[in-house]
């Protein structure tokens, strides 16, 4: 290419070599000039260099991201494997023991995994679960998650609706801890997770509405604070999740009052009328005179059983007047909501206490057998399923 470069010697250039008229730019090569040797080997040089810092990048920055990485395995797992965890252990504790069963490549990913899934914080329960080995650590997680994994074992059955002092008894007689220890561990909300909402005031928080209607395994490190502490936050979950605080300040509600409205429900019907009760609650608290009363007989009927008297299939006229009865939602007592939560609700009535149907209703009451209610906004229609309910014997 060196050669293209030079100017030939011609007459037209003057005879002494300087670039003529027509060949403007040239020029002519000294004889034994390497200059363009040397350039050669200096782009040579720099296009090796480069390369090499490319490749050091790549290779660096590969290093530091498998460094960053943690190990994970990719499928969905083989075989089966029963693990347990126990009372009190955190996240990294419950990693550290999948890892050792092999169930994740490392304990780093199963951290990472929960610390991406909102639902790790109060999800992840005591107990046995049946897993797979080898498994990608964000579907062990899940598995964690799902409560049918958990391998059968001693346990206990909290239903919907039952109250405190109801809970405490069953949990004392299934578990064999004294009942003494859960009604030490109960009269300390705070201490066993109950939010600064979850009462009057901050320092008036209640355990009431707060011990989560489930399945909950036992073994022989279970005690009374652990599990309550496993019944609040799962109740605790529960209320805030799907955005229900949210909706309760749409609504006009704090989410004290979004519990207390719940455990209503619970009592006042079932899971397909709690929609429509929902709405008869809130049309009443937005209601004046007569109607701003809930007249709710499962109010008195928690006010029955705090005073030792039990549940009653027929709630009378004596005791929803009686003085002493603060829990009263009848004319002329107690106007509005009750004091707090008259038993502990699950997600279906937590739901539909954020989630009311639209209707006028502001009365309802139960007309069939299988407890289904009948809903109304005239008094005189009322009445007249009064009449139907008490065919069916719940009035």
């Amino acid at each position: 290419m060196n050669d293209l470069d030079l100017v030939p010697f011609t007459e037209e250039s003057g005879g002494d070599g300087n670039p003529g008229p027509g060949t403007p730019g040239k020029h002519r090569r000294k004889k034994g000039d390497r200059s363009s040797g040397r350039t050669l080997v200096a782009l040579l040089v720099v296009v090796a260099v480069l390369g090499g810092l490319a490749f050091g990048g790549w290779y660096g920055v590969t290093k530091v991201k498998d460094f960053f990485t943690a190990d994970d395995y990719d499928g969905p797992g083989s075989g089966s494997v029963v693990v347990q965890i126990d009372d009190n252990q955190t996240v990294t504790d419950i990693a550290n023991t999948l890892f050792k069963d092999d169930v994740v490549a490392s304990a780093k990913a199963f951290v990472n995994a929960a610390a991406d899934n909102p639902d790790s914080t109060r999800g992840l329960q005591p107990g046995s679960y049946k897993l797979k080995k080898q498994m990608k650590a964000s579907d062990a997680l899940d598995m964690l998650l799902d409560r049918a994994n958990r391998v059968d074992g001693p346990s206990v059955i909290i239903p919907e609706g039952l109250t405190v002092k109801e809970i405490l008894p069953r949990l004392a007689e299934k578990s064999g801890i004294p009942l003494a220890e859960f009604q030490k561990a109960a009269k300390d909300p705070a201490a066993l997770g109950v939010p600064e909402w979850g009462g009057p005031s901050p320092d008036r928080r209640v355990l009431e509405g707060f011990l989560y209607p489930s399945k909950y395994e036992l073994n022989d490190q279970t005690t009374a604070e652990g599990l309550l502490k496993q019944m609040v936050a799962l109740s605790v979950q529960a209320a805030t999740k799907d955005d229900l605080s949210a909706k309760a300040q749409e609504l006009g509600v704090s989410e004290w009052d979004l519990m207390i409205i719940a455990s209503l429900i619970e009592q006042e019907g079932i899971e397909a009328d709690f929609g429509k009760i929902s709405r008869v609650i809130y049309n009443r608290l937005n209601s004046t005179g007569a109607l701003s009363y809930l007249q709710f007989d499962s109010t008195t009927q928690y006010w029955l059983i705090q005073t030792g008297k039990g549940r009653k299939a027929i709630v009378t006229d004596a005791e929803l007047k009686n003085p002493d009865n603060n829990y009263s939602t009848d004319v002329d007592r107690h106007q509005g909501l009750p004091p707090t939560p008259i038993g502990n609700p699950g997600d279906a009535s937590l739901k539909a206490a954020a989630n009311p149907t639209p209707g006028p209703w502001t009365y309802f009451v139960v007309v069939t057998k299988d407890r289904h209610s009948a809903f109304t906004d005239d008094y005189n229609v009322h009445q007249d399923n009064i009449l139907k309910c008490k065919r069916v014997g719940f009035c």
